[in-house]
């Protein structure tokens, strides 16, 4: 069992942590490219567990006090809000995540998260590196997965399990009625070369007569009435559409294209940290409270609640 005064130490020990938050805009490239060049992480790694703290509702006297987490006031599970939130721990992680370009065609990004990770980098040149990795179903093996692109096309490296297909076994019931059906094919095959069908490609005797449906939109111009149309489609053409004697509007307007940027080049580069949560049964804890490696509820989600 958890107890309160473990909450209150990892709460205290969190709210001093300060992250790391970068915002540059209107970079050269060569500022940007210091930026991309020295990312926060290189390498995709799941977000580390900061905090194990109790679940505060709204309307507890703890709600401000400094062991509430960034989940606050009301706690959901299979669409129900949890009536028994004392069963319930809110797990903190610290996720981050990072983007630049450098306004000539490099750029690098990447963020971590408690579930997944990824990185990846383009350089002028347009050859792409990447890897990431993300915990597998129920199972929750850790998937890693490397991959790069380059002049000699798409290569990927992984620790994915590999699948080795069998061939499909066909049941006797199967068997039976597809070598049926293969027998009364063939049998009916035999029958149609002793005496063909009598109509169509079988017997050009036969004279093609179209049916009464393909001759309704068949007809003839009355005299002059082609040479009216068009002289009124060409007086007319550059106002809208022609048809029938009538003038219809364009029904798309011409579009006025915007015109291309001027100027140098530009880039961009920010980076930050942010407190993410996981409620998690206490049931389906194990070995503690800093214990990693446990199953975790995934189909419970809180809700924040508005402060006033």
């Amino acid at each position: 069992m958890l107890k309160f005064g473990t909450f209150l130490t990892i709460a205290v020990a969190i709210t001093t942590a300060v992250p790391t938050n970068i915002l540059e805009l209107d970079l050269t490239p060569e500022e940007a490219q210091k930026y991309l060049n020295s990312p926060p992480f290189t390498e995709p790694k799941l977000a580390g567990r900061t905090a194990v703290l109790p679940l505060i509702k709204f309307n507890d006297p703890r709600f401000r006090s400094a062991e509430a987490g960034p989940t606050l006031g009301h706690y959901w599970k299979n669409g129900h809000e949890i009536e028994n939130p004392d069963d319930y721990v809110e797990e903190v992680y610290d996720a981050s995540q990072f983007h630049g370009q450098d306004g000539l065609g490099a750029y690098a990004y990447g963020y971590e998260t408690p579930e997944s990770s990824k990185v990846e980098n383009k350089v002028r040149s347009g050859d792409v590196t990447g890897s990431y990795t993300y915990r597998a179903g129920n199972t929750n093996d850790l998937i890693k997965v490397r991959y790069w692109a380059d002049s000699q096309g798409f290569h990927q490296e992984d620790n994915i399990p590999k699948v080795v297909l069998k061939p499909v076994e066909e049941a006797e019931d199967v068997r039976q009625a597809r070598l049926a059906h293969e027998k009364a094919w063939q049998e009916a095959a035999a029958a149609a070369r002793v005496q063909p069908d009598p109509q169509g490609e079988y017997n050009p005797q036969v004279e093609y007569q179209p049916a009464a449906s393909e001759q309704q939109g068949a007809f003839l111009a009355a005299p002059g009435q082609a040479a009216q149309a068009r002289e009124a489609k060409a007086y007319y053409g550059s106002q809208g559409q022609y048809q029938g004697g009538q003038v219809y509007p364009t029904p798309y307007p011409e579009r006025i294209e915007e015109p291309e940027p001027t100027g140098p080049p530009r880039g961009f580069f920010y980076a930050f940290n942010y407190p993410t949560s996981i409620l998690v049964a206490k049931k389906d804890l194990q070995g503690g409270a800093v214990n990693p490696g446990y199953p975790v509820d995934q189909d419970t989600v809180s809700v924040q609640a508005k402060h006033y």
